[in-house]
């Protein structure tokens, strides 16, 4: 069982343990109800193990993600080759090499000298910094992991956050000074959890859905065409997240900043002159955005290209190109691709085998087929009470888990309501990140909320309402925008799906 980074294990993973397991046997012995078959009731028995521990993180999630591996064979859902075929699914190579060229960026500190020049541009008051701290931290987490985005602008954050206590504060300067500090901390999470959201490669919950709908319904979406929905959740989210903050909840009303300008000046200034590695990997960095925003164009002569494809041509360039011949130094070594968060893509590759056992044995039909009293109701209410469930589940548990866990029995409800499961799909997979209530939502939340600038219900009550809104956001994009973009016909099950 996971060790506990406080002392002893904690009732609730005990609960957890024990609970799954008992349930999970019960399951096993007693007989699928009707309408399910065998292999279905052991898969949905696999699932509630797998959802319990994921929510109570009984072990790391990860080693979780590889209980297929064992129960799927032993339990006659299917064999290895199966079960394993997952693990190795594109998707995975795409976030590979997007983590190597992420940790290029950190090794010359490239992601840093982004961040503080977006900040620098857009301005030195206090709600101009933290307007220019959201647009770093949303950017950066496009591209490198919202966890490494938000570590990066903490210790920044901190810094300026240090300027604006003094003993000779009055008490409702204080009281400013200290919604400007929650509000900065904030911003800078629920910024990189958003940012997320505009590639890909932001983070797996996009990964997930967009290899889920290819292997369950054969619908395709490549890099372009995920930015043309991630983007506008951004690009309408931040501003979301700066008025609630600064403006409802830890109203932010000081018009300067002691010595806000001349810090981050300095800390640019303290990264010298650009050196020549993080000109290279910028170079490769954007040569990899170009090849994915022209894949389509590209794919009239290449027809096999693909998204993983150029990820991993950028990542072998990174080994193959020197800085120092002489020394055989390179842009990357082995050394530092070991840091990759190799429990993330297993975690993917879990997600998507319990996620290809319940299509394949019939259970997502099955647990859908008892939503079909729903067909009645507005689609647009339906979305909203799935983005409210998928938000809510999220707060405790792994965004990637609840993507996972989620996806396959959401696609089967849109077509027992008479809709297409791509509708569905998509808004799972952007609340899923949409988690800014307790700092044990998401990474960047936890992190935060370490610094010791705010209290779990300072969190809470900035989190409740941004939850709310994100809901109804993301509800009216997919309704008004992403269907149109994507070419779905609200009431409409495409012939593909149906056959």
């Amino acid at each position: 069982m996971a060790e506990s980074a406080n002392g002893p294990i904690s009732p609730l993973k005990w609960i957890g343990f024990i609970g799954g397991l008992f349930v999970f046997v019960l399951m096993i012995l007693a007989s699928p109800p009707e309408g399910l078959s065998l292999a279905g009731w052991r898969t949905a028995a696999v699932a509630t193990l797998m959802a319990t521990w994921w929510v109570t993180e009984v072990i790391p999630i990860s080693a979780t993600a590889m209980l297929p591996l064992v129960l799927f064979p032993i339990l006659g859902v299917g064999d290895i080759a199966a079960a394993a075929t997952p693990y190795a699914h594109p998707m995975i190579f795409l976030f590979l090499g997007g983590f190597i060229i992420a940790i290029a960026m950190q090794r010359w500190d490239l992601h840093r000298r982004i961040a503080l020049n977006i900040i620098a541009l857009i301005g030195s008051k206090p709600r101009s910094i933290i307007a220019g701290f959201m647009v770093s931290a949303a950017f950066m987490s496009m591209w490198v992991s919202n966890t490494a985005s938000t570590m990066m602008m903490l210790p920044i954050a901190m810094s300026v956050i240090m300027l604006t206590r003094s003993p000779d504060h009055s008490i409702e300067d204080q009281k400013q000074y200290t919604n400007f500090g929650l509000t900065l901390m904030l911003a800078i999470a629920f910024s990189a959890s958003v940012g997320g959201l505009g590639t890909v490669i932001g983070t797996p919950t996009n990964a997930l859905m967009i290899a889920f709908v290819d292997d369950a319904y054969g619908i395709q979406i490549n890099f372009a065409e995920w930015m043309l929905i991630g983007l506008p959740v951004v690009i309408l989210g931040l501003p979301v997240i700066f008025y609630t903050l600064a403006n409802l909840v830890y109203p932010v009303k000081i018009k300067s900043l002691p010595g806000g300008r001349k810090f981050i000046l300095d800390e640019l200034k303290s990264l010298g002159k650009i050196t020549r590695p993080e000109v290279l990997v910028a170079v490769i960095f954007t040569l990899v955005g170009v090849l994915w925003m022209t894949r389509p164009l590209i794919e009239r002569t290449m027809p096999e290209i693909s998204d993983a494809g150029i990820a991993i041509f950028g990542a072998l360039l990174l080994f193959l190109i020197p800085v120092d011949l002489k020394n055989a130094t390179f842009l990357m070594r082995w050394k530092d691709a070991e840091k990759l968060p190799w429990g993330v893509l297993i975690l993917f590759g879990g997600g998507l085998s319990l996620a290809g056992a319940i299509q394949r044995t019939g259970l997502a039909e099955w647990v859908g087929g008892f939503f079909a009293i729903l067909s009645g109701w507005h689609v647009i209410l339906i979305l909203f009470i799935v983005a409210i469930v998928i938000i809510t589940f999220t707060e405790l548990a792994s965004n990637s888990a609840t993507a996972a866990a989620f996806l396959p029995v959401i696609g089967s409800v849109a077509i027992s309501v008479g809709q297409d499961p791509l509708l569905f799909a998509v808004p799972v997979a952007l609340v899923a990140s949409c988690a800014f209530m307790l700092p044990v939502a998401t990474p960047p939340n936890a992190i935060v909320y370490g610094s010791g600038v705010m209290t779990i219900p300072q969190m809470a009550k900035a989190g409740f309402t941004l939850n709310i809104f994100f809901a109804i956001l993301v509800t009216l994009l997919t309704y008004f925008l992403f269907s149109v973009m994507l070419g779905i016909e609200i009431g409409h099950i495409p012939a593909s799906i149906t056959q």
